[in-house]
């Protein structure tokens, strides 16, 4: 075949594959599906509101009303030890025992010293009754029974004297064994057997005893919160049988230690102080909590440790509750994101104002801008913007599990 021929061929067969390719045309492009998103009603028709209450929550540490330090009260050489570090002990449990053997040589050096004087003072009051008669006929000087006389005073000051010695010596064994003087957990001990304690000083500190049942937490509360409470209390009270006023007039507090999401101890408000300072416009307020020891045999509350104290007093209200993740920060304007089913599920911005308070189940409620019938994006919202169209798929409102309910 010429070389004509062959380039004709070609030419030939390239037109066919070019028309063929003119008839297939462009290929389709597929549409990307709207994004998918899980949108819940933070109160759907026909059901009723949420009811919440409004709280105040303040800041403060536990603490114990009891806390002694033991100290010696003699001087002496520790004998016994006799406590166990951290532990629970009752009232008037032995702690340590101080050598008490030189108070007991004073003790019977005492005692003799009243046998002795109790004697003179037999002696005396004998001459007093032989001296006496004599003195009246002038058979024996006045000088000779004024003698007796005095003889019988000193007897009565020695005496005096050796029963003083005989009570400083007895109560100098009794403060050989040191006691608790509260019930409590006892701390440290700062003296070991052998070693010399003093009377006085930091070198009479034995340890410490701290009351553990019940535990109190202080805080300042600003006046005019505490005058709200007040008011509120004596209209609770009111409404109430005369013999249940006295524990209705209780404030009631919920205590948080850190790391509770929750306030699962329940006391009540047990002193307040006598004046409001001034200078920070705040009052002293006290709270009482109950801390009994758990399956364990321990206590959950301990001196010393950080906690918030909630006081819940306003009458419960309906309120529109949406989950916190759900709402969305704009500089200072708060806002969610719904879908609008009548809109071919478009999502749109609502502006909206949100309690300041977060609610024990991850919840916040809104105080203006919802109706709590719309679609609100509880998930899924970070992946989209006002304006798109998106699937949604219809969930609950996200909440995290409450301890005790």
């Amino acid at each position: 075949m010429s070389a004509a021929k062959l380039g004709a061929k070609w030419l030939a067969l390239l037109g066919m594959v070019t028309t063929l390719a003119g008839c297939k045309g462009e290929p389709a492009i597929t549409p990307t599906p709207p994004l998918e998103v899980v949108v819940s009603q933070p109160q759907p028709p026909g059901t009723k509101p949420e009811l919440i209450a409004d709280w105040d929550v303040y800041m403060g540490t536990v603490e114990s009303k009891d806390s002694v330090e033991v100290r010696a009260r003699v001087r002496g050489h520790v004998q016994k030890v006799d406590l166990a570090e951290g532990d629970e002990i009752a009232a008037g449990t032995e702690l340590f025992l101080i050598d008490s053997e030189p108070f007991q040589v004073e003790l019977k050096q005492a005692k003799g010293q009243l046998t002795t004087w109790e004697a003179k003072l037999k002696l005396a009051d004998e001459k007093i009754a032989f001296y006496k008669p004599l003195a009246d006929k002038g058979s024996v000087s006045k000088e000779e029974l004024l003698k007796v006389v005095a003889d019988k005073g000193e007897a009565l000051g020695g005496i005096d004297v050796a029963r003083a010695k005989i009570l400083d010596a007895e109560q100098n064994i009794g403060y050989c064994k040191i006691t608790s003087p509260i019930a409590g957990k006892v701390g440290e001990a700062l003296l070991s057997k052998g070693d010399l304690v003093n009377a006085s000083g930091a070198d009479s500190l034995l340890t410490t005893v701290i009351a553990v049942d019940p535990m109190y937490v202080t805080v300042y509360v600003n006046e005019r919160a505490y005058q709200r409470y007040r008011k509120l209390l004596l209209e609770r009270a009111a409404k109430e049988p005369v013999a249940e006023k006295a524990a209705k007039l209780k404030i009631p507090v919920e205590l948080a230690l850190a790391g509770d999401e929750t306030f699962p101890y329940k006391g009540y408000v047990d002193f307040v102080d006598n004046r409001v300072d001034p200078a920070t416009g705040s009052i002293k307020v006290r709270a009482k909590f109950d801390n009994p020891k758990g399956p364990d045999g321990r206590r959950s509350l301990t001196a010393g440790l950080f906690a918030r104290l909630r006081v819940t007093l306003a009458q419960p209200e309906p309120a529109i509750l949406v989950a916190d993740r759900a709402i969305l920060t704009d500089q200072s304007l708060k806002y969610v994101l719904v879908v609008n089913k009548a809109k071919d599920n478009v999502v749109e911005r609502i502006d909206i104002t949100a309690s300041n308070r977060l609610q024990e189940d991850g919840r916040r409620a809104v105080e203006a801008g919802l109706k709590g019938d719309e679609w609100v994006i509880v998930e899924g919202v970070s992946r989209v913007r006002p304006g798109m169209t998106v699937a949604p798929k219809e969930g609950k409102m996200p909440r995290r599990p409450v301890a005790g309910k």
